[in-house]
């Protein structure tokens, strides 16, 4: 009876220590997606703020300026609602990738029960 329940105390010990490391894996994953992600759209953001600011200095009514000014501001808004969208894309695999963990490791530790 001992043996049996050392060894189910030891594959339980060993199943969270596979947990933590899918865990971990997922995490680092996530962070760096984000990460990239983050770099990308500011890499983005600054090009495309000079390419615009370039464009409006060369303006030469205020008509012009103003029509600078609303594509820089159009760009920008697509620009943040893109980011947020690929922001929430990662997350949403994150989520589900820790959601299949649990559900694998609740499955796991039921069966071991058995």
């Amino acid at each position: 009876m001992d043996k049996n329940i050392a060894d189910n105390f030891s594959k339980l010990a060993e199943n969270m220590m596979d947990s933590m490391k899918k865990l971990q894996t997922i995490n680092e994953e996530t962070l760096q997606s984000l990460t990239s992600q983050q770099f990308k759209t500011a890499q983005e953001f600054i090009k495309t703020s000079s390419e615009q600011m370039e464009k409006l200095s060369k303006s030469k009514t205020v008509e012009e300026a103003v029509t600078e000014q609303t594509k820089i501001t159009s760009t920008m808004g697509q620009m943040m609602l893109d980011n947020a969208q690929a922001t929430m894309a990662v997350l949403t695999k994150g989520q589900k990738e820790l959601e299949n963990l649990i559900s694998t490791t609740v499955k796991q530790n039921m069966e071991q029960k058995s």
